[in-house]
């Protein structure tokens, strides 16, 4: 694979209280002061910085490519020195064919986070199923990691509902707010569907993001700094209650609806979910920087180029979400978020 993507370093805040960034953003370089950021800079690395990479949607059981494109994440994951790797779900389901592609993710020699998604199951596997073969702890788990408590939730809940689960249940929501009350570090939640005030995936995302808000005010600081999801295959981030929810594009491309001719008739005959694709020409990730000395939290992203026609050039009826030109394209965007503690009346 060519790899050609371009890194996109802007410093994007689209979405977020401007105001709030600066003010916090502002505090940086007195971050040491802040009592809620001790803990973190004690167990951080040497350079108060903990960095991640993060992809998502892959869909390796879709993609022709996949070991590559997982192959090209994990090789950069390593040259940055990254701590960990973030899999925000729709990766492969727990099938033998897939093994060589789970054999190039665990290449990476750090930490290694999974996260469920609704396509990790289809074919008729459960859960638990996907969970034993990525070596995942849980469904849902949280872990303290370099002065962060990362939080790992499943939107995958049944409701009964028609159609994939999207849902938080609430047996769930109460082991996560009892989780929140427990820590005082900086908290990141990782799921795959989004929970953001958009409103379009998990059924229960308001009960879930009231508990997120709720776990702040009663600390009476932003100890939830940081959601993040994909599934959606967009790429924008929206601040709801104070947190900034970021979505992460798919590495690998947007689903129509309309079949089409993308990668040519041989390869789609051998993958014919292919013609439903409008595939990104190179794959997409992004790392993510937490700098406790700066009190910033750093992403930087990949933009890359169409394979064949876009969606829009299908057919397909554009839209404000899901089929927007603004949200919907080949790329992560980078972002430079607050880390500094949020206090009420800062507002």
């Amino acid at each position: 694979m060519n790899l050609t993507s371009r890194q996109s370093g802007s410093d994007g805040v689209n979405q977020l209280d401007r105001r709030r960034f600066l003010q916090t953003a502002s505090a940086g370089c007195c971050v040491w002061l802040v009592p809620e950021l001790k803990l973190a800079l004690g167990e951080s690395p040497g350079d108060q910085q903990v960095r991640l990479g993060l992809i998502a949607d892959v869909h390796q059981d879709i993609m022709h490519d996949g070991v590559e494109r997982i192959s090209a994440f994990v090789a950069d994951m390593q040259q940055q020195a990254a701590h960990g790797i973030v899999n925000l779900g729709d990766f492969c389901v727990p099938h033998a064919r897939n093994d060589a592609f789970l054999a190039a993710w665990n290449a990476f020699s750090g930490e290694k986070i999974h996260v469920l998604g609704n396509h990790d199951t289809d074919g008729g596997y459960r859960r638990e199923q996907a969970v034993e073969y990525y070596g995942s702890p849980g469904r849902y788990y949280s872990q303290d990691f370099h002065g962060l408590h990362l939080v790992v939730l499943d939107g995958n809940d049944p409701d009964g509902k028609p159609g994939y689960p999207c849902n938080v249940n609430d047996e769930q929501l109460q082991w996560l707010e009892q989780d929140l009350q427990a820590t005082q570090r900086p908290t990141v939640i990782l799921i795959h569907q989004p929970i953001d005030c958009y409103d379009k995936h998990v059924r229960s995302g308001a009960k879930v993001r009231e508990v997120l808000a709720r776990a702040n005010r009663e600390a009476g600081f932003r100890k939830v700094v940081l959601v993040l999801a994909g599934h959606a295959h967009l790429d924008y981030v929206i601040e709801c209650d104070g947190i900034p929810h970021v979505q992460i594009n798919s590495a690998s491309y947007v689903w129509v609806d309309k079949k089409h001719d993308n990668y040519g008739a041989e390869l789609q005959a051998a993958h014919p979910w292919l013609a439903n694709t409008c595939p990104y020409a190179e794959p997409l990730w992004a790392s993510l920087t937490f700098d406790f000395e700066a009190g910033e939290i750093k992403l930087v992203g990949r933009e890359t180029t169409w394979v064949g026609p876009d969606p829009w050039e299908v057919g397909v009826a554009e839209d404000d979400y899901q089929r927007s030109r603004e949200l919907s394209r080949p790329a992560i965007s980078g972002r430079k978020l607050a880390l500094t503690p949020w206090r009420p009346g800062n507002e």
